[in-house]
């Protein structure tokens, strides 16, 4: 059974490599693969799952086998141990919810940063994207239609988005947060949260018009998880910002 007590320090080069690797692919997924499919014909909904959500699924996959090459036993316990998902108390909450608020203003003030940087030829989009992710058009938060399906009393959506949703989650949180930080706190001490922070935005270079906007955001919430020790913290938050687009699907199904 693995502990905290008997993993190894990340230091920078590996770091870099285990940031490196996600953002590599996940960015051939998209500017090659989104490509592809779109020209091929294939519908928008299959392809964003296909070349976004996978991705980002195999990060729990991948966080899973990390963990067991280092000796780590899949019980309950030892899996809950090493990726640091505590029992929240009420002052995990209260950073929780102050977590969330701040991302949220982050976010807010910092988004005309975005529709700034994709003048400049180094941060433009690819020339297909999604269009529910896609910079270059203004997005309505409450719509009808949904990457050209019609939302009304199709649940199923609903359903497909909510465990693409999870597993994007619980992908990267078990990843960054779980495995990666308390391997990052041995080789780095007080300025962890800072090189993680930093890394994490990073990571989302495939979305490189938007990395003004998330790096307070993703240094906010390396810093919270750094103090407290608790991976349900950038679990909850995560998943609750993330949300925000299934709530609209939601209104969109009931109409």
């Amino acid at each position: 059974m693995t502990s905290e007590d008997n993993i190894k320090p990340m230091g920078l080069g590996v770091s870099l490599l285990y940031f490196g690797i996600p953002s590599a692919f996940i960015s051939f997924s998209i500017y090659v693969l989104m490509q592809y499919f779109h020209a091929s014909g294939m519908n928008d909904f299959v392809n964003f799952y296909l070349t976004m959500a996978l991705p980002l699924a195999l990060m729990l996959v991948a966080a899973l086998v990390a963990y067991r090459s280092e000796g780590g036993s899949m019980t309950w316990k030892a899996l809950t141990g090493r990726f640091r998902l505590r029992s929240m108390t009420g002052k995990d909450w209260l950073y929780t919810l102050g977590l969330f608020v701040a991302m949220g203003l982050f976010q807010g003030l910092l988004a005309p940063t975005a529709k700034w940087l994709i003048q400049f030829k180094l941060f433009a989009p690819p020339e297909f994207l999604i269009p529910a992710v896609d910079p270059r058009l203004k997005q309505s938060l409450v719509t009808d239609v949904f990457m050209g399906i019609p939302l009304k009393g199709q649940w199923w959506i609903a359903v497909v988005y909510f465990v693409a949703l999870l597993f994007n989650i619980f992908g990267e949180e078990f990843w960054w947060r779980g495995y990666i930080l308390p391997r990052q706190e041995l080789a780095f001490g007080k300025w962890t949260w800072v090189i993680h922070g930093v890394l994490w935005t990073l990571f989302h270079v495939f979305w490189k018009w938007n990395l003004i906007v998330l790096l307070p955001s993703c240094l906010a919430l390396s810093y919270v998880v750094y103090v407290r020790k608790n991976t349900w913290i950038s679990i909850i938050t995560h998943l609750m910002f993330n949300s925000i687009p299934l709530v609209a699907i939601i209104i969109g199904i009931i109409g």
